[in-house]
C-alpha cells in the first residue's frame, strides 16, 4: 500500500477521532445562521412545507392526482432530496466556506467534510420534525418504518464521499462551483422528488431506472411514509456509496496537501 494511500486513511481515523469537535462546531455553525431568529432552523422546514404545497398543487392541477394523496409524497420527496441533493449543491464550498479554520488550524481534510455532513444531518432532522407534524395536522401521517434510520446513515454516508468528489475540484477550479448549481437544478427536475416513477411515459423511466439520485430519494421517502425499500433502491444505493468512496479516497490521496493552497 503506497504512503499517499496510508495518508488518506490516517486523514480519516484522525477526522473520526475529533468527532465531538465537529459535531459542536456544526451545531454552532446552525445555530449562528439563524441567530436572533425565533423559530431558527425551522425557517428551513416552513419553506420546505410551502414548496411542497405548490409543487403537489401543480402535480395535483396538472395530472389530475388528489391533492391529498399527493402532498405526503411530495414532502417526503422534497425532505429526500434535501439530504440528497441540496447538500451536492452545498458540497463545492466545504473547503472555500472554512478556508480561514484550514489556514489558521492543522486538522483533517475529511474534518470538513464530516462538519457538512453533520449540517445536513441537523438540518434533515428539523425538517423531518416538521414533516411529521405536518401529517399530523392533516391526517395523513404514517409510523415511519424501521428502515428511516440505516436508509439515512447509507445517505449520509454517500455525502460524505460525494463531498470529496465536489469539494476538490471546486476548490481548483472555480468555475465547477458555477457549474454545480446549474447541475443539481437539473438533477432535481429529472429525478421523481415531486413526482413518481409511475407518472413517466414507459419511454423514458429508464432515466430513473438508472439514476442514483432517484433510488437514494425513493430509499428515504419510502420509510418517510411507512414502507419499506425496494431492493433495488438498497443494492443501486450500496453500489453507488462503494464507487464514490474509492474516488474520494483516490481524490484524498491524491490531493490532500494541496488543497491549502488553493484557498
Amino acid at each position: 500500500m503506497s504512503s499517499p494511500l496510508m495518508a488518506a486513511f490516517k486523514d480519516v481515523g484522525d477526522a473520526i477521532r475529533l468527532a465531538p469537535l465537529w459535531w459542536r462546531l456544526g451545531l454552532d455553525q446552525t445555530a449562528s445562521r439563524f441567530q436572533r431568529s425565533i423559530l431558527g432552523p425551522f425557517w428551513m422546514a416552513c419553506n420546505l412545507l410551502v414548496v411542497a404545497f405548490a409543487l403537489a398543487f401543480i402535480v395535483g392541477g396538472l395530472m389530475g392526482v388528489n391533492l391529498r394523496e399527493s402532498y405526503p409524497q411530495v414532502v417526503a420527496g422534497l425532505l429526500a432530496w434535501s439530504l440528497v441533493g441540496t447538500t451536492i449543491a452545498e458540497a463545492q464550498a466545504i473547503f472555500l466556506y472554512n478556508a480561514g479554520l484550514m489556514q489558521s488550524q492543522r486538522l483533517p481534510l475529511t474534518f470538513y467534510v464530516f462538519l457538512h455532513a453533520q449540517k445536513a444531518a441537523t438540518n434533515f432532522l428539523t425538517q423531518l420534525i416538521a414533516f411529521w407534524a405536518m401529517m399530523l395536522v392533516l391526517g395523513r401521517f404514517a409510523a415511519p418504518h424501521w428502515t428511516l434510520l440505516p436508509a439515512v446513515a447509507l445517505v449520509l454516508l454517500s455525502v460524505c464521499f460525494l463531498g470529496f468528489i465536489i469539494a476538490i475540484p471546486s476548490t481548483r477550479f472555480r468555475d465547477v462551483a458555477y457549474m454545480m448549481s446549474y447541475v443539481v437544478q437539473l438533477l432535481f427536475y429529472v429525478t421523481p422528488v415531486f413526482w413518481t416513477r409511475a407518472q413517466m411515459s414507459p419511454k423514458y423511466r429508464w432515466v430513473v431506472d438508472y439514476s442514483p439520485l432517484a433510488h437514494q430519494v425513493e430509499l428515504l421517502r419510502a420509510p418517510l411514509t411507512g414502507h419499506a425499500p425496494a431492493a433495488i433502491d438498497w443494492l443501486w444505493s450500496l453500489g453507488t456509496v462503494g464507487a464514490f468512496a474509492l474516488i474520494a479516497i483516490a481524490l484524498l490521496a491524491l490531493f490532500r496537501k494541496r488543497v491549502v493552497f488553493w484557498l
